[in-house]
């Protein structure tokens, strides 16, 4: 498969996943990836213990909230209108938000984590770099499930995992190195049942300004 035919299927696949067919997303991934998906993105829970206020970008269903988001406060933004429909159905209106991850309506400062699954090229966007900085409190966690993969046992798991490299345009070996301004971390691969996951977790090591800090205080946390 070419580069350029790949893209292009690709943008046409998400587009229609985070539109039109976002009723059937979690069916999708759970058929399509064998059980394995939830579990990937489960994996970006452990990391976040301890973190009250969490701003999740690209909330998409809202099935990590739904797991993650009990006894604290959960920020979850997404530009899909389709995909907040869904994930408010799930959680109620109370914490979906519909933004953009280049201007979030988040007061500077004010969130102990931020967390993505599986997010698209908005991640690397400079000006999401800068909204994460402004956003974390400092010593803040950035946490981001990158990839997943299934294992070769079985042999409906070998023929998909045959499928998806071809899909994505992956290649076996070491997942590359990535960086994000401001923070301090790296990649690491967690093990599931019948597969892995390669997170991201880093620490803010810029310092949060005290803007805000009465509002913070006192629970408010959307501009």
């Amino acid at each position: 498969m070419g580069d350029r035919f790949r893209v292009i299927l690709q943008r046409r696949a998400f587009a229609l996943l985070y539109g039109a067919l976002a009723p059937v997303y979690d069916r999708f991934t759970e058929w399509l990836f064998l059980g394995e998906w939830a579990r990937w993105q489960n994996s970006a829970l452990p990391p976040l213990a301890g973190a009250r206020v969490v701003v999740e970008l690209g909330c998409g269903t809202g099935a990590l909230a739904e797991n993650g988001g009990n006894g604290r406060t959960w920020l979850a933004l997404d530009a899909s209108p389709r995909m907040l429909a869904v994930a408010r159905r799930r959680l109620g209106p109370a914490c979906l938000i519909r933004a953009d991850t280049r201007v979030m309506p988040v007061r500077t400062g004010s969130v102990d984590a931020i967390v993505a699954t599986f997010p698209g090229p908005f991640i690397v966007a400079p000006e999401t770099g800068r909204e994460l900085q402004r956003v974390v409190k400092r010593d803040g966690l950035l946490v981001i499930v990158l990839d997943g993969e299934l294992a070769a046992d079985g042999s409906n798991r070998k023929w998909r995992r045959w499928a998806l490299r071809r899909f994505y345009g992956r290649k076996p070996g070491t997942p590359p190195a990535i960086r994000f301004a401001g923070f301090d971390g790296g990649t690491e691969e967690i093990q599931t049942t019948h597969g892995r996951a390669t997170l991201y977790i880093g620490r803010a090591i810029s310092e949060a300004t005290n803007q805000d800090q009465d509002q913070i205080q006192r629970g408010r946390f959307l501009v």
